[in-house]
């Protein structure tokens, strides 16, 4: 069995993917030095994943949709976290089914960034075209709509700022 990380388009050194990860079009996933993909995460690459240095993608994590997605050195996502960076919506008057001819269906493919040192908790879930400023918190269970500010903590269904966090003082590694 090859080595999926020989079929990336880029693999940094000291990266850690376990063997019962799943990647789909992994031609089109770049990820950085130091980071790890747990066992049971499934990414399908859609039209480009970039994962920055001294990342960990937690088990159970799922990243669909079809888009592009990009998170920066040092994030973390926890566990049964889902990033969906494409889906189908009701406008026009179209189904919503992902089994049906495409032109029955009203597609969005969007992009996700998760900034810098960014933590993204369990079980949270990411629509497409957002961004997760640096240094955010996203509690567990939230839901994700629209974009997050720097260094805030926000939680709930959809998520609200409740509060700051500390920026990080520790040097690059």
């Amino acid at each position: 069995m090859q080595d999926i990380k020989t079929l990336l388009k880029k693999c940094g050194k000291n990266v850690t993917i376990y063997p019962y990860a799943k990647i789909i079009y992994p031609k089109v996933v770049e990820i950085g030095d130091g980071s790890q993909i747990d066992d049971f995460v499934f990414m399908s690459g859609g039209k480009s994943i970039k994962i920055g240095r001294y990342v960990h993608i937690a088990s159970f994590v799922s990243i669909i949709g079809g888009g592009k997605l990009i998170i920066e050195d040092y994030a973390a996502v926890a566990c049964g976290t889902r990033i969906i960076t494409g889906t189908n919506i009701y406008k026009g008057g179209k189904r919503m089914s992902a089994a049906l001819p495409l032109d029955q269906q009203n597609i969005v493919r969007g992009k996700i960034i998760i900034k810098k040192d960014a933590f993204i908790g369990t079980n949270v879930v990411i629509h497409p075209n957002v961004i997760i400023s640096q240094g955010a918190v996203i509690g567990s269970n939230s839901l994700v709509l629209k974009d997050v500010e720097p260094w805030s903590i926000n939680v709930g269904s959809p998520c609200k700022k409740i509060g700051k966090r500390p920026k990080v003082a520790m040097e690059e590694i």
